[in-house]
């Protein structure tokens, strides 16, 4: 049988914008067929496209003379000494001289001439094409059942639910990637989830993905495959996990603190009254309530934390929510909100321990306001902790989600090129700190009025025998518009719309349930009048409230309109 050679010695490189890359590990029997097959496609695309191209074979430590064989046959042979599936292409693609990278396995399952439409997907405008397998045919012995029908619909599935990537076979080994649509993605994975990390973190950084029918037929090995397919599936599911915090921290996080909440303030209505019936929720369920919020709290922190991390390591965006929150999402309000919590629980300890003694020491009849100190110590040592881990993975910055860009730009791009936003990394973190301060400075001022505005109301209704629960309602009613006009007036940069004034009262609402837990646990509880009850109230949510209208105004003004 005769091969037409490609003599790469004698060819122009430049002139080579196709490479088909095939990982090899002990191919003889099959390389003759991929490299013939291989030939054709590259005549195919040049017939069509007019671009010229190469073969190349990543050998992964082959000891059958794979790497004699597929010289002989016209293929250049590039030594790849890291094991592994990913890595055998990671080198091929590296040493390859195309613009356009063509991946295939090398033991005679896929048909290279799918590559040809590839090619012109690519030369459309696609940044990656991927094959499907289950478009294009999968003869009879070419992929085993649980394969086909179980594990590849289920990875894809999970896959397209956590990245939204559209494709219909995320694992078909033969697709085609851009080469800088490539080297964009900074792909690390030596394995066989090789193939997952590149379309996750194609559709994270928002490429667009084309696919196209592919067919696959029996291998021509003579042994078992280096695919295994339990092993090899966990570790794509896994990966799956590890590029998604939403659906790995975030989902059970919200999960888990919103079912301990509802536990929670369930026992609180039952405990004030305003629930009747039967008490569903004892000691136990209230103690199970509050491992779910420190736990849902804990997850939500490494929700943030992988989720930054993604971002300075250059393969997400940063989500428009957290871009929203940047004033917020910063070392000192982590420490100062976590204090203030650690020091509210350690006062409302001090308060069930003063209550203890008035029982003479006995078992307390509830255990409902120990625990709600406990959770809310517990979150607030997280939030700090949680502070100081996010500082470290922002590339020591203060501010997590001020100026986010790839970390590994940062340091290698010398400071006097890099833009007057970004270098030093120094300045930016003092020019933060410092515009966050004033902001404070004004948001205290502004807050000031509305807490005195506050404690008028609490205290007077106390006075005048109104529950104390009804006057945290009447305070709130009376300071929406009153917090509303001050806070876009001094503090932030929202504009007077409807619409900020909806999201403002979404977020001052959401400091209900506290103010009212903690009247409860003040008033109800540990009977302070609330002469002394309102000021601590107020304390405890000046942060909390800070968060929060941070979310719902710290928006840009609309530019102006200029007219001739």
């Amino acid at each position: 049988m005769h091969f037409e050679t490609l003599a790469i010695s004698g060819t122009n490189t430049a002139s080579l914008a196709v490479s088909i890359v095939m990982p090899c590990l002990n191919e003889t029997l099959s390389l003759p067929h991929c490299i013939a097959n291989a030939t054709e496609a590259l005549a195919r695309i040049e017939a069509a496209y007019g671009l010229a191209g190469e073969i190349v074979i990543a050998d992964n430590g082959s000891s059958d003379g794979s790497q004699a064989l597929a010289e002989s046959l016209g293929a250049r042979v590039v030594h790849v000494s890291r094991k592994g599936y990913g890595a055998a292409l990671i080198g091929g693609f590296d040493e390859a001289y195309g613009r356009f990278l063509v991946m295939g396995d090398a033991d005679g399952s896929y048909d290279f001439t799918d590559a040809v439409p590839m090619i012109g997907k690519l030369i459309d405008g696609a940044d990656l094409c991927m094959g499907s397998r289950f478009k294009g045919g999968i003869k009879p012995g070419a992929m085993p059942w649980k394969n086909r029908h179980i594990g590849n619909p289920a990875l894809t599935g999970i896959l397209n639910l956590f990245f939204r990537t559209g494709v219909n076979d995320a694992h078909c080994g033969l697709r085609a990637i851009r080469r800088e649509a490539y080297a964009r993605l900074g792909l690390e994975s030596t394995g066989m989830e090789f193939a997952s990390e590149m379309v996750i973190k194609a559709s994270l950084k928002r490429m667009r993905i084309a696919e196209v029918p592919a067919t696959l037929s029996p291998d021509l090995r003579d042994r078992a495959p280096h695919l295994r397919p339990w092993r090899d599936g966990w570790r794509h599911l896994r990966y799956l996990f590890m590029l998604s915090p939403t659906w790995t921290f975030g989902i059970p996080a919200a999960a888990l603190m919103g079912t301990g909440v509802l536990i929670l303030a369930m026992a609180a209505m039952h405990a004030l009254g305003i629930l009747t019936g039967p008490e569903r929720y004892g000691a136990s369920w209230t103690i199970a309530a509050t491992f779910m919020i420190t736990t849902g709290h804990f997850a939500a922190v490494m929700a943030l934390a992988t989720h930054l991390y993604g971002v300075s390591a250059g393969f997400r965006p940063l989500r428009p929510v957290l871009h929203r929150m940047a004033g917020v999402l910063n070392l000192e309000t982590a420490l100062l909100t976590g204090g203030t919590m650690i020091a509210a629980s350690l006062a409302s300890l001090i308060g069930v321990g003063v209550w203890w003694t008035t029982l003479d020491f006995a078992a307390l009849p509830s255990t409902l306001p120990l625990l709600v100190s406990i959770a809310l110590g517990v979150v607030g040592a997280q939030t700090a902790l949680g502070g100081l881990l996010l500082s470290v993975l922002a590339g020591h910055r203060a501010d997590f989600a001020a100026h986010p860009h790839s970390l590994a730009t940062a340091v290698q791009q010398p400071a006097a090129a890099m833009p007057a936003s970004e270098a030093p990394v120094g300045e930016v973190a003092r020019a933060g700190v410092s515009r966050h301060a004033g902001r404070m400075t004004r948001y205290t001022l502004a807050s000031a009025i509305c807490l005195a505005i506050q404690n008028i109301i609490l205290i007077s209704s106390d006075y005048t025998g109104l529950h104390y629960q009804v006057a945290v309602l009447l305070s709130t009613a009376v300071l929406l518009p009153i917090g509303f006009l001050l806070q876009t007036h001094f503090t932030f940069t929202a504009e007077r719309t409807w619409a900020a004034f909806a999201r403002y009262a979404v977020a001052i609402s959401s400091n209900l349930p506290v103010s009212m837990a903690l009247a409860w646990l003040l008033c109800g509880v540990l009977g302070w009048q609330m002469l002394f009850a309102s000021p601590a109230i107020s304390l405890c949510l000046y942060f909390w409230n800070y968060a929060s209208s941070s979310w719902a105004l710290d928006r840009p003004r609309r530019p102006l309109a200029v007219t001739s």
